[in-house]
C-alpha cells in the first residue's frame, strides 16, 4: 500500500488550487509551475480518496464493540486469525462451509477491532501533525477496508444477509476419500498432535475422536462403533461405510491392548468413557458433517488448523506402512476390500 504523499493530504482534507498564469514565464518556470499544478491535483485526489476511505471505514465500525463477544470467543477468534495469517490462508480455504463461517466470523471480528484502532490512531496523529505515523495508520485503514469489502459484516437483517454472495465455493477436493491433501500435511505435525486435539475436543465428542485416533476409521463409521472390553484388551467393532463389491467391507474389528491405551490421551479417554461397562456404543450429537466440523474446531483450538477428521485416517495408514505392515493388513485395518485403495492414504 502506498503511503500518503505529504502533510497536506493528512492535515487538510480540502485542498484548493489557485492556478498559475503561464504568460510571461520562461520555459523552465513554466515546467516548474506545471509540475506543481499536477502535484497539487494529485494531492487533491489523494485527499478526496482519504476522506472517502475514512467515511467508509467509520461505517464498518459504527456500533461495533469488540466486547460484545465473550472473552473466550474473542481469544478463539484471535488465535484462528493468527493461524490463518501465518499459513497464508483465507476463510474460504476451509474444508467445509461450517468452518468457513466460523473463520469468516473470526476474521471480520478481528479486522473490525483492528480497523477501529487504526482510525483512532489516524485521528490522533493528524492532530499532532505526525505525518509518518498518520500515513502508517491510513495504510492500516485501507487494509481493513479491503478485508471488510470482501467479507462484509452482518447487517442485522436476516433477509439482507441472505442476499449476500458467499466467498466459499466448496472444498478443493469435494470427496475427501480421494484427497491427498492431508497426506502432505502429516510431515508438519508435531509428534503429540493427536493428544493436543483430543484435549481440546468437547466431552461428548471425545470417544468418537478417540476412535478416529486409535482405529483410523472413516468419520462416517464412528457413530455406531461397539466398544467391548475383555480383560486386558478393548475391541472396536466397526460397521463399514462405502460398502460394495469393489470398495469397503461390511464389518471389521480392531483389538487394542489396554496398556497401550494408557500411553495416549485418546486411549485414556476411551477407557474412561467405557468405564466398568462390558460394552458401549459410540454416539455423538448431530450429523457426520457437524462431527467433522467439531473435530476441525478442536484442531483450531489446539493450534493445528491443518488437521481434519481425515488426517487421522492418513496418519494411521502411514504408521502401518512405516511399521512394515503388508498390503492385506493395511487394507483390513482401513476397511478396504481392494488393496489398491490404500494408495491414496499415508
Amino acid at each position: 500500500m502506498t503511503a500518503l504523499p505529504n502533510a497536506r493530504s493528512i492535515d487538510r482534507f480540502d485542498i484548493a488550487w489557485n492556478g498559475t498564469r503561464a504568460e510571461g514565464l520562461r520555459l523552465g518556470e513554466r515546467v516548474v509551475a506545471l509540475r506543481e499544478r499536477l502535484e497539487s491535483r494529485a494531492d487533491a485526489r489523494e485527499a478526496a480518496q482519504l476522506r472517502a476511505d475514512v467515511r467508509e471505514a467509520r461505517d464498518f465500525v459504527r456500533g461495533f464493540d469488540s466486547r460484545d463477544v465473550s472473552g473466550s470467543i474473542a481469544t478463539r477468534y484471535a488465535r484462528v486469525v493468527a493461524q490463518m495469517r501465518e499459513a497464508s490462508q483465507r476463510p474460504e480455504d476451509a474444508a467445509c462451509k461450517n468452518t468457513f463461517e466460523f473463520r469468516r466470523a473470526a476474521y471480520v471480528h478481528v479486522t473490525r477491532t483492528e480497523l477501529k484502532r487504526a482510525l483512532r490512531d489516524l485521528d490522533k496523529h493528524r492532530r499532532t501533525g505526525d505525518v509518518a505515523r498518520a500515513a502508517e495508520a491510513y495504510n492500516r485503514v485501507k487494509e481493513g477496508l479491503g478485508a471488510l469489502r470482501k467479507y462484509p459484516p452482518t447487517t442485522g437483517s436476516r433477509e439482507a444477509d441472505l442476499t449476500r454472495s458467499s466467498a466459499f465455493r466448496g472444498p478443493a477436493h469435494p470427496d475427501p476419500e480421494r484427497s491427498n491433501g492431508k497426506r502432505g500435511s502429516l510431515t508438519d505435525l508435531p509428534p503429540e498432535w493427536r493428544d493436543a486435539v483430543q484435549r481440546e475436543a468437547r466431552s461428548n465428542d471425545r470417544a468418537g475422536l478417540a476412535a478416529l485416533a486409535l482405529a483410523g476409521c472413516r468419520p462416517a463409521e464412528v457413530r455406531g462403533i461397539r466398544v467391548r472390553q475383555d480383560g486386558d484388551s478393548i475391541t472396536l467393532n466397526i460397521r463399514g461405510a462405502k460398502v460394495d463389491q469393489d470398495r469397503g467391507i461390511e464389518y471389521r474389528s480392531i483389538t487394542l491392548d489396554r496398556a497401550d491405551l494408557e500411553s495416549t490421551q485418546a486411549g485414556r479417554d476411551l477407557a474412561n468413557w467405557l468405564g466398568s461397562r462390558e460394552q458401549r456404543t459410540i454416539a455423538y450429537p448431530g450429523s457426520v458433517e457437524a462431527f467433522r466440523e467439531r473435530v476441525s474446531r478442536a484442531a483450531d483450538r489446539a493450534g493445528l488448523p491443518q488437521v481434519s477428521a481425515y488426517t487421522y485416517r492418513h496418519a494411521a495408514a502411514r504408521e502401518l506402512k512405516t511399521a512394515g505392515a503388508n498390503r492385506a493388513e493395511i487394507a483390513d485395518r482401513l476397511g478396504h476390500r481392494s488393496e489398491q485403495s490404500q494408495s491414496v492414504y499415508g
